[in-house]
């Protein structure tokens, strides 16, 4: 799996309450760049996610807007929630639609649920190659 330093929302981000991606992705201009190959939200938890009761949960969304000051931020798509027992290594992976990716910008905004969290780190990045690979035992009896 490919990650190009420009395709990159967030890097070992500390999520512990609602926040924005530290990083925008400037698309270059508005245009719907999600027609054709698929596209992907790759999410990976850097430092376990707590919170004193093991309750609260991450709703990541990913917004779009015509400005980078995120003004008139639109939310476009809900790609995934992240329970707060998430364990470091835990990775996320979402299909943007087709037509979610239509201005500009592009930032992802973490929302925590059930309280605040004490602890957690995210690196969260845009590809169109994700890592799905799952090696299989051998189905053979050699006797």
């Amino acid at each position: 799996m490919l990650v190009d330093a420009q395709n990159l929302f967030s890097d070992e981000q500390a999520i512990t309450a609602a926040a924005a991606s530290e990083n925008i992705i400037d698309l270059g201009e508005a245009r719907d760049i999600g027609t054709g190959e698929n596209l992907y939200v790759v999410l990976v938890v850097d430092t376990t996610l707590d919170d004193s009761g093991d309750d609260s949960t991450v709703a990541v969304t990913l917004q779009t807007d015509d400005n980078e000051s995120f003004a008139s931020a639109v939310n476009r798509q809900t790609l995934f929630t992240i329970a707060a027992t998430a364990a470091a290594g835990t990775k996320y992976i979402a299909r943007i639609q087709p037509d979610a990716l239509n201005e500009q910008y592009a930032r992802l905004y973490y929302t925590p649920a059930n309280g605040n969290l004490s602890a957690g780190a995210v690196t969260a990045f845009l590809t169109r190659d994700i890592d799905k690979y799952v090696a299989y035992a051998d189905n053979i009896t050699i006797s």
